[in-house]
């Protein structure tokens, strides 16, 4: 909705009922949490005032603003009738409701793209799975709707930003939230480290006696995977050149650092892989001489801030251990548990999937471990839990929006000259996000599908010179 449609907005009929419903709604909300004794709803409701006049009065920046924000946080949440609701989903909802208000009073339509069709057919085989292949619809249906929540980011991303100026824009919001929550992970490592203090930290996931920061991510692997992705954003708008090197330069190594202490082999790995990219298409793009000799000047950066702390002796361990153990080191033997337990289920239901989620129905750590009984988990390999939840077409749908934007994408990037940063950029955070997520899936969250929707938004706006007068009429 533009500023205007939003100022017309607020003066209709419609929008003077809502208002007073609204006012209804919030006095009796007040008036019932008044007589609680616990006074923690205060922060709650403050917050929630705050973001809804955020995304609402600063339209629509400030709702990209709110989507990306509360995506980064889904270590968060409250008990709703058993439902773990994140601000990711209260954030989504809430933009929603905004949106679908505009669309009715206006009568406007949304246009979809082909890729967009894809993740709608993605989203319903996730319903139609949990109602028809699952052991348990009830409660396979209520997290068809969670990640239903998850992935509603992506739609509204691609109805929030239109034009080159907006992803612009955007762009430059999901850079700040990249950065500080790469920030914060690293206070929280300090503070671990100097203080003592556990916020935003997990003791014991990897090594006994070892700390990662999750920050406010779900756990580090993901926090990793996260500041990587931030990483290689920023490294894209160095290598670019223009105004500010120096500012991309420093906020790169920020991030990059972060990741690098959340220990996450799968994050390092994809991190190296994504900047080497990076540095492949700058070059290729006729970009190479000064870049080539910050390639080298960053990555020996990087090393010596690793030799020089006791990093260093933390990740060295981190692959040693993968190289001499193998399979019986505990964490790849765990994942390698899980993984085969899932290929034993798919054949049962190879079509649809056995229902959203529903390997927590049938999996019990109990059978390999005692003291692990009625621990819950989820499959770490993207691919493989579509594949196990959503059946061949649930993952026909996921791996059609990924052939049909890599086409696109392909026309953007194709020729000398033709690389825009933020295309080159959101590409190369998705191969991050592709390569960490086989052992460590994401995709069940918001920050991956807002990631995605801004990469379809630059797939489908950012084109090759000769078809740039036709972006705006695309949507």
């Amino acid at each position: 909705m533009s500023e205007n449609t939003l100022t017309a907005l607020r003066g209709s009929q419609w929008a003077n009922w809502l208002e007073c419903l609204g006012w209804g709604a919030a006095i009796l909300l007040f008036a019932r949490l008044a007589l609680e004794e616990d006074l923690t709803w205060v922060g709650w409701v403050t917050a929630g005032v705050a973001v809804v006049l955020l995304a609402v009065l600063r339209w629509p920046y400030g709702a990209l603003f709110v989507l990306i924000a509360m995506s980064a946080m889904p270590v968060f949440f409250v008990e709703i009738f058993g439902w773990k609701a994140r601000p990711e989903h209260f954030a989504a909802a809430i933009i929603a409701i905004a949106v679908a208000i505009g669309l009715a009073l206006y009568k406007r339509r949304v246009s979809l793209n082909k890729l967009d069709y894809w993740i709608l057919a993605y989203v319903a085989i996730n319903f139609i799975s949990s109602a028809f292949g699952s052991p348990a619809p009830a409660a396979t249906l209520r997290w068809a709707l969670q990640n239903s929540l998850a992935v509603l980011p992506y739609f509204l991303i691609r109805f929030l930003v239109t034009d080159l100026e907006a992803l612009g824009k955007a762009f430059r919001i999901l850079l700040g939230v990249g950065l500080a929550e790469s920030a914060y992970g690293i206070f929280c490592y300090v503070s671990h480290d100097v203080l003592g203090s556990t916020i935003g930290m997990s003791i014991g996931q990897y090594l006994s006696d070892v700390a990662a920061p999750y920050g406010s991510m779900y756990e580090p692997n993901l926090f990793g995977a996260y500041s990587g992705c931030c990483a290689v954003l920023f490294l894209t708008l160095y290598v670019a050149g223009g105004q500010n090197r120096t500012g991309y330069l420093a906020c790169f190594s920020i991030a990059a650092l972060a990741s690098v202490l959340s220990f996450s082999r799968a994050a390092l790995f994809a991190l190296v892989v994504a900047v080497t990219w990076v540095f492949w298409k700058a070059r290729s793009g006729g970009r190479s001489g000064h870049r080539r000799l910050a390639s080298i000047v960053l990555a020996a950066a990087l090393i010596l801030v690793v030799a020089a702390s006791a990093l260093g002796g933390v990740l060295r361990e981190r692959f040693i251990n993968i190289y001499y153990q193998g399979l019986a080191e505990e964490t790849t033997i765990s994942r390698f548990i899980v993984m085969e337990e899932a290929l034993q289920e798919i054949p049962r239901h190879p079509l649809l999937g056995s229902g959203t989620a529903s390997f927590n129905l049938s999996f019990d750590w109990a059978r390999y471990n005692p003291e692990w009984v009625s621990d819950k988990t989820w499959i770490g390999n993207t691919p493989l839990r579509v594949l196990h939840d959503t059946g061949l077409l649930g993952l026909a749908a996921f791996l059609g929006f990924f052939v049909s934007v890599w086409w696109k994408i392909y026309l953007g990037l194709r020729g000398r000259g033709s690389q825009n940063p933020i295309l080159v950029g959101l590409s190369a955070g998705t191969l991050l996000y592709a390569i960490s997520f086989q052992l460590t899936d994401g995709s069940v969250l918001a920050f991956t599908w807002v990631h995605l929707g801004f990469l379809a938004c630059a797939a489908i706006l950012i084109k090759r010179p000769e078809h740039n007068m036709a972006v705006q009429g695309e949507t």
